[in-house]
């Protein structure tokens, strides 16, 4: 199993929408807004890394006014 939490930070005014976009992902079992340098945080669970690095570069990273992520994979 692995798992990953992602930071993201996105666009000023577009938190709730990018929220919204992120809770649709499969394998994404968490979302939580936060303040700070980043606006979210979300928590990704998969069978393996290579469907992980899947989900976050091309799911994660592709949410509309998603600026910047910042991976944290658990060991």
């Amino acid at each position: 199993m692995a798992k990953a939490f992602v930071a993201v930070h996105c666009q000023t005014g577009k938190e709730n929408q990018v929220i919204r976009a992120l809770m649709e992902i499969k394998g994404i079992s968490e979302v939580t807004g936060v303040l700070g340098l980043y606006d979210v945080v979300v928590k990704i669970d998969s069978d393996d890394t290579m469907k992980l690095e899947e989900i976050i570069t091309k799911k994660v990273r592709s949410v509309p006014h998603v600026l910047t992520t910042m991976t944290l994979i658990v060991i």
